[in-house]
């Protein structure tokens, strides 16, 4: 009798955490039951939200540090390094698909050109639906270590690049590919460590991904007309190489305390757990994928395409490629921002819908009426939208991770990045055919990524509504 009392009062003192955490006052229905694994005190749980859907609670909220732990902190920093040489390059895209199409493809369509950029950013984050999965089944060293090796023989093929399909296969597929493997581990890692502060930590560590997006391409504008093209990749290539190495030494994952245990042979494994039906049987991360669909294609699409506008229209090519300086600059703070908002005081789906909001604004009210007009525009709706879009893909990485049991964390993540990057695949060639290099060309292909950012805001709000309902409460 004792004996269950403990359990009782140790099960509802769990419960008043994760209200705690909700901080909000949404009717649910928590059902336990002892998890396989009685040694590591793993509780699985039901929680029941205003729209009806069932989702899984993550464990017990003593088992996550959230920070106040060395080897969290650790981990973290190396999250964060690893994401400066991952996600550098991709938030580098505009610089390099702009130097690309002017001096070495000149003739080239731009249609064509995109290609590069966009199979890239489909095996980057697509490829983590492979990537995420061995994640959980063997942690975080063997894929990124497989990954940087990847990344390097493909950039370094990269720089001695002359003909389109060239760089599909260097740049595209093989650093694409390379890119995957590190990216989503790194992030994946996190959420062994964080629970509570999991937007924060997220976003902290994606900043990682906007300093390397102004580092590079500041160094490209500089090397570019000194050593030309190949050694400016390979320069890069090495800076990237290095912030990898030092990440994939400092993180270390609890995979052992997490995953499930299987006799089954690591390939099935992995192969058994893609499964796109999580996609129909939970109406909310169904609905939180399409959101980060169309905000991912707006964001990604303007990385690449906005210093090639700016030339469109009479703006100098040095000039232009500050522009992703500065959309990456203020990404920085929209990555910490927001998710700090989320963890501490609005909740992480109303934090979502204000940022996508403030994004639908920067395009409507900056770079549709006035980004033709002068540069001093483009420079404020770059700083605005590059605020704004910072948090996209951290929050949406965070709100999944977020409705999914830790276990399933990188399935999870690869399943939402690889719809993602189905977008981006198709997304930026479709950009690059709108685009065809007239000035008002690119006038209507910012009409396009216009559309994109009010679908995609609009879909967060319904989002928000199906995990909370119509109410004030902090979601």
């Amino acid at each position: 009798m004792s004996s269950d009392r403990v359990k009782t009062n140790s099960f509802d003192e769990t419960v008043k955490l994760q209200r705690s955490m909700e901080s909000s006052d949404i009717t649910s229905q928590i059902e336990y039951a002892p998890s396989q694994h009685a040694d590591q005190h793993t509780m699985h749980r039901t929680h029941t939200i205003a729209s009806g859907i069932s989702l899984h609670l993550l464990d017990d909220p003593d088992r996550f540090p959230d920070g106040w732990n060395n080897r969290a902190m650790l981990t973290l920093f190396g999250s964060f390094l690893g994401m400066v040489g991952s996600l550098g390059f991709v938030n580098t895209g505009g610089v390099l698909q702009s130097y690309i199409s002017e001096n070495i493809l000149p003739d080239t369509p731009q249609s064509s050109i995109a290609w590069i950029f966009s199979v890239y950013n489909f095996l980057a984050f697509g490829m983590t639906l492979i990537s995420g999965p061995v994640f959980d089944k063997v942690g975080c060293k063997i894929p990124i270590a497989f990954g940087i090796v990847v990344m390097m023989i493909g950039l370094m093929l990269t720089s001695v690049c002359k003909e389109v399909y060239q760089f599909v296969l260097s740049y595209g597929i093989i650093a694409g590919l390379g890119a995957a493997f590190t990216f989503g581990p790194f992030v994946a890692c996190l959420s062994h460590y964080f629970l509570q502060k999991r937007a924060l930590a997220i976003g902290a560590s994606y900043t990682g991904g906007g300093i390397g997006g102004v580092m590079l391409p500041l160094i490209f504008r500089a090397l570019f007309p000194k050593v030309g093209f190949g050694w400016t990749v390979r320069i890069g290539a090495f800076i990237s190489f290095f912030f990898l190495v030092v990440g994939w030494l400092l993180v270390k994952d609890r995979h052992e305390e997490f995953r499930e245990h299987s006799d089954e042979h690591i390939v099935k494994q992995v192969i058994g757990s893609v499964d796109f039906m999580i996609l129909f049987k939970n109406k909310l991360f169904f609905v939180i994928v399409v959101g980060l669909l169309f905000n991912g294609l707006a964001f990604l699409i303007t990385l690449v395409i906005l210093p090639s506008y700016s030339t469109a229209w009479g703006n100098s090519p040095s000039e232009s490629y500050l522009l992703i300086v500065v959309f990456n600059c203020f990404s920085i703070p929209g990555r910490i921002i927001p998710s700090f908002l989320a963890d501490h005081y609005l909740g992480r789906f109303n934090t979502f819908c204000l940022t996508t909001t403030f994004s639908l604004i920067a395009f409507t009210a900056i770079w549709l009426p006035f980004g033709r007009h002068n540069i001093i525009s483009l420079f404020m709706f770059a700083g605005c939208f590059g605020f704004s879009s910072g948090s996209v893909l951290s929050l949406s990485a965070s709100l999944i991770a977020s409705i999914v049991k830790t276990q399933d964390v990188g399935k999870g993540l690869g399943t939402a990045f690889f719809i993602l990057s189905m977008g981006d695949l198709f997304g930026i060639p479709i950009a690059g055919a709108i685009a065809t290099g007239s000035p008002e060309s690119f006038t209507h292909l910012v009409i396009f990524l216009t559309v994109c950012a009010g679908v995609g805001c609009v879909v967060s709000y319904v989002s928000r509504y199906l995990y909370e309902g119509f109410n004030l409460n902090r979601a």
